[in-house]
């Protein structure tokens, strides 16, 4: 069965319809109407469905132009009406007489103005969806919302016969100096104003009128305002109520920006702000008589100073004032602590004692360090841990210290003091800062194998006469200068440490062959590696070696002694050879005083002299030759011995004719009055306690330094030349110059010596062609 097409190229129509025509300006009319009800509150009385149709309508029947341009005229001309019926009034009357109330009174008709604008364009742009879609969209135009926007824009705050944004912008400022005058205003309503301005777009500029048009006339008048402000501040105000000031009005006019004014604000507000109150008289605060920056640093003003710091720190010019500031303020307190080291020059007419001038300069390192301690806080409180500050506050400590030419010295005998006498009821947290403290002292010096020599000198003390408070701290202290220095400063100080762990195991090894049953007194020797201690790698002078080795022993006891654990360290180390050393030694024996016994803590010299009374008359006399000739104790060694037991609290023994000092011919006797309420007494040799060395000990001193300055310089060239082969002067005194810097600063004139030693040596050689390029020789 099939079918068959009768009507073959036939096809089927769509049906017509028929829409009746309406016209369009009667479609708009309505569309006006609507708009004019928008306006009036009543939008909730349309058929927002049918405002729609209408707008499709036109679009679709090409008048697309008659409804965009016709809601652009009628919202032209609601806002003309709207502004002569709310807003001209309180223009004229703000005009007239700017007061709050006023002011108030005209950016509340606006902002009121702008919020109704708002709602009803948003309604209007909904409505006209489809003219935006398509008409607006093929045209090229500015949207709905756009334009209803540029037309508040032109209508109300532009129109030449009344330019309204002037009185706004005026009025809104106003309100600013009003509050800044402690009169309360709405916020809300400059908020609303200021975001007005900040949706509203200059044409010209395309930015907006907020930018435009308000920001630069509120930065210029802020600058105005503060410009006065500041002067007459700065008549009655000290550097930390100024500060203060400046730092409540910044809060202020930031809590201003963020409160009704554009976030971009911030940045140039802040510029204005720290140009008047704070660029242009930054010197002048700082050095206000009386209240200025070092008011500030003496009363340790830490939140005044935070606050100085946070104010100047955005700024290079005043930070590098402050800087400055803080360093000169550094260096007057290192003037005056110079002050008290001035009774220590031996041309002073002050000059004093060995005791005293050692106390002051213990004073001095502790004046220097709890500075440091001040300026430290600062650093972490007030300067909020700037590295410029940290700088700062550094290199004026290193120029002060350094200042001082004994500030090696001074910081060995500090530490010394400490760790023999000042540890005593201390935490071991404040141990620890004490000798971190006196690290960080060590850093700043310049001159640290200085301080490596007086620190050798006063640990070898230390430890060869007991006189550590606590091994932990000895320990921890090496510690830190190993971390600081590396382990080749300190390895001499941890050698001579060993030295006296192995002179422990000897004792105990010489105690336990039985050898002091016999002699019927305890002996214990320390034996030390000359290279490691200071007082036996100096070279010794005639009455020094005498002293070392050539002192005669009265008792055979004494004699016998030696002669026992000599016998006893051959066989343990055969290789080897002692020296004696009996002026780094001590004893403890027991004298009798008529009917009483007293043990006395004394030196080996002292043990000397005291034995040669020992088995003498009870009124027997010795002058100081005879003493001498029988002890064969150097001449200014043995004067201290004599003042220690004849001239100092114990007179053990009486001095004839009295007097401090000790002549060749003074007669000598054993005191047999002698009456202390104590039963053990430690008699200190006279200056022989860590003092501060005499001008003619700190000559030797500074000579030995040299030497090994020499050779530390040798050294570095010699090692530079072997790796570079080939140098021109400038650049092999500069590479010195970097290698030793840690440890001190080589001048160019000691480089230039010790190179014309390794040239006569032949270990350099100057070039032939250029006597300024020196080649190695292998």
């Amino acid at each position: 069965m099939s079918f068959t097409n009768k009507r073959p190229g036939g096809r089927i129509l769509p049906v017509r319809r028929l829409t009746p025509q309406v016209d369009p300006q009667q479609q708009f009319e309505k569309l006006a109407t609507a708009i004019g009800e928008i306006y009036k509150h009543n939008a909730s009385q349309l058929s927002f469905e049918e405002l729609y149709r209408i707008g499709y309508s036109l679009v679709l029947s090409k008048n697309g132009a008659l409804a965009y341009d016709g809601v652009r005229g009628v919202l032209e001309t609601h806002l003309s009406e709207l502004v002569h019926s709310s807003v001209i009034g309180h223009a004229e009357a703000a005009r007239a007489t700017p007061s709050p109330a006023n002011n108030e009174a005209l950016l509340s008709s606006v902002r009121m103005l702008w919020s109704e604008h708002v709602t009803a364009i948003l309604v209007i742009k909904d409505i006209l969806m489809y003219v935006d879609r398509v008409y607006v969209k093929n045209a090229h135009l500015p949207p709905v919302y756009e334009m209803g926007m540029s037309a508040f824009r032109d209508q109300v705050l532009l129109a030449a016969e009344r330019r309204l944004i002037t009185g706004v912008a005026k009025a809104v400022l106003g309100q600013i100096v009003n509050e800044r005058h402690g009169i309360e205003i709405n916020r809300s309503v400059l908020r609303g104003v200021a975001d007005m301005l900040i949706e509203l777009q200059d044409t010209e500029q395309l930015r907006p009128l907020y930018e435009t048009i308000f920001e630069p006339q509120f930065l210029l008048e802020t600058r105005a305002y503060y410009h006065e402000m500041a002067s007459a501040r700065l008549t009655d105000h000290g550097a930390a109520a100024y500060t203060r000031a400046v730092q409540d009005d910044m809060n202020a006019e930031m809590g201003r920006v963020k409160a009704f004014l554009a976030p971009s604000t911030s940045a140039a507000l802040r510029n204005v702000l720290l140009d008047e109150l704070v660029t242009k008289h930054a010197s002048e605060v700082l050095s206000i008589p009386d209240a200025g920056l070092k008011q500030l640093l003496d009363q340790r003003s830490v939140d005044a100073l935070g606050v100085l710091f946070g104010l100047y720190s955005p700024l290079p010019a005043a930070l590098t004032m402050l800087q400055s500031g803080v360093f000169e303020c550094i260096q007057a307190r290192g003037e005056q602590f110079a002050e008290v080291l001035t009774p220590m020059s031996p041309g002073s007419p002050q000059a004093l004692g060995a005791a005293a001038k050692t106390a002051m300069a213990l004073r001095w390192v502790q004046e220097v360090l709890m500075l440091y301690d001040v300026y430290d806080e600062f650093l972490h409180k007030s300067f909020r841990d700037s590295n410029e500050m940290r700088k700062t506050i550094n290199d004026a400590f290193i120029q002060l210290i350094n200042a001082n030419s004994r500030a090696a010295e001074l910081l060995s005998l500090f530490i010394d003091d400490n760790l023999k006498n000042g540890l005593k009821r201390k935490s071991e947290q404040e141990i620890d800062h004490l000798l971190e403290r006196s690290v960080l002292m060590f850093r700043f010096l310049q001159n640290k194998d200085a301080f490596e020599h007086y620190y050798k000198v006063h640990l070898a003390k230390r430890l060869l006469h007991g006189r550590s408070l606590s091994d932990d701290a000895e320990q921890s202290m090496l510690s830190k200068l190993k971390l600081e220095c590396g382990s080749q400063f300190t390895l001499k100080l941890e050698g001579m440490f060993k030295d006296m762990q192995v002179s422990g195991d000897l004792a105990r090894g010489f105690k336990k062959m039985g050898a002091m049953d016999e002699l019927g007194f305890d002996m214990n020797v320390s034996v030390l590696t000359p290279t490691f201690w200071p007082a036996l790698a100096l070279p010794m002078s005639e009455g020094a070696k005498n002293s070392a080795e050539g002192v005669s022993l009265p008792s055979p006891q004494l004699r016998s002694a030696v002669d026992a654990f000599t016998s006893y360290y051959l066989t343990q180390h055969s290789a080897r050879r002692l020296s004696w050393q009996h002026s780094m030694g001590n004893a403890d024996i027991c004298v009798q005083f008529g009917s009483r016994i007293h043990e006395l803590n004394v030196s080996t010299y002292q043990m000397l002299i005291l034995m040669l009374f020992a088995d003498e008359e009870e009124y027997t006399t010795l002058t100081t030759i005879e003493i001498q000739q029988r002890t064969s104790i150097p001449d200014g060694v043995l004067e201290r011995q004599l003042q220690s037991l004849a001239c100092a609290k114990y007179k053990i023994l009486t001095k004839t004719p009295m007097s401090r000092d000790v002549n060749p011919n003074d007669r000598f006797s054993f005191n047999n009055s002698f009456r202390s309420p104590q039963h053990r007494i430690r008699i200190p040799v006279v200056a022989a306690k860590a003092v501060v060395e005499s001008e003619k000990e700190k000559a030797e001193s500074m000579a030995s330094i040299g030497r090994e300055r020499q050779h530390l310089i040798e050294a570095a060239i010699v090692r530079i030349m072997k790796t570079r082969k080939q140098m021109m002067h400038e650049q092999l005194v500069n590479e010195v110059i970097h290698q030793l810097s840690a440890q001190f600063l080589p001048t160019s004139t000691m480089i230039k010596d010790v190179i014309g030693r390794l040239i006569d040596r032949e270990y350099l050689q100057r070039s032939p062609d250029n006597p300024r390029l020196y080649n190695y020789l292998a």
